[in-house]
Formats: structure tokens, sequence, C-alpha cells
């Protein structure tokens, strides 16, 4: 008895395993050929359109299109599901009376991919003066930065410098 009990649950489970994720686009979006900003675009979804969801990666998803062509679109511009459901669920696990819960009222979080430092990765930090001198090579020069400001009506005034306690420090002459 308990054979078949268990052969039933796999036939009844199976399916959901291997079925794909679908969702659909939250906003109109580019499909593009790689997850790349610049790569080429191959068409744009418009918001709404049906997707199926064949990977993910960093904040990508490798998607497929209704009309079969396949290709990245940004992650927060897909949610999962159908743009259709009712709230509460449906299908057979609604059926059964797992899912059908109303969800918690909850603002949304997502992370993408970003990489911080950790405290080892700060303590073994160590200037690299030939990447600084670069920098100095981004600097404007006083005339052309008030050349540029003036032509976009900007003004100059002065700003104070503030000591270690916030009080203002006299220019300099």
């Amino acid at each position: 008895m308990n054979r078949w009990i268990a052969t039933l649950l796999f036939l009844l489970v199976t399916p959901l395993a291997w079925a794909a994720e679908s969702g659909y686009t939250y906003q109109p979006t580019d499909l593009k050929v790689r997850p790349f900003l610049d790569a080429d675009t191959l068409l744009r979804l418009p918001a709404q359109t049906r997707v199926e969801i064949l990977l993910r990666q960093g904040a990508w998803m490798q998607i497929r299109a209704p009309d079969k062509r396949e290709g990245w679109v940004r992650m927060l511009s897909v949610r999962l599901g159908s743009p259709d459901a009712k709230p509460g669920g449906s299908g057979i696990l609604a059926a059964i009376g797992i899912g059908s819960r109303p969800r918690p009222q909850t603002s949304a979080t997502v992370t993408t991919g970003v990489r911080g430092f950790s405290e080892e990765d700060l303590a073994k930090a160590e200037p690299n003066p030939v990447e600084a001198e670069k920098l100095k090579g981004f600097a404007a020069k006083p005339a052309d930065a008030n050349r540029i400001a003036q032509s976009g009506g900007l003004a100059s005034k002065p700003v104070p410098y503030f000591d270690a306690d916030g009080k203002p420090l006299e220019p300099k002459k």
C-alpha cells in the first residue's frame, strides 16, 4: 500500500520539477542577443508579454518569447506567473488548499549580484599611484569650468571650507 502512495506522489510531483518557469514582461523591454546592455537587440517586447524563463544569470534572464525567439532580458523587467492571475492562487495546488492564502502586504527587495568588500579586503587595500595619476587627467581646468558654467547660466558663488568641528574656515588670500 505504501508503495502505491509513493508511486502516486512521484507521478504527481515529477511533472512540476520539469515544468519551465513562466512569467510576463512588467514593462516594455528589449530582448537582447546576450546578457549585456550594449548587446544587439532582437526585438522590443511590449508590457504583459508572456515569456518562458529558461535560465537566470546575475541580473539577467534568458527567456523564450511567444514567437519562439530566445534572448536575454533584465530580471527587473519580468514578473513570475501570469499577468491575468487572480490573487489567492489557482490550479491543482489551490484546489487542495496549498497556496490559496493571500500574500502579506510587504515591500519588495531585490538583490542582483552587487558585491561588497569584506573587512579583510579593506585591510589588504593598497593605493595605486599609477591610477591616481590618471585621475588628474579628468580634472577640469578652472578656465574651462568657468566657461562651461557661464554658458549654462551659472554664476560663481564662494563656499567656505569647514574645520573638523564644523566651523567655517576663513578663505585663503
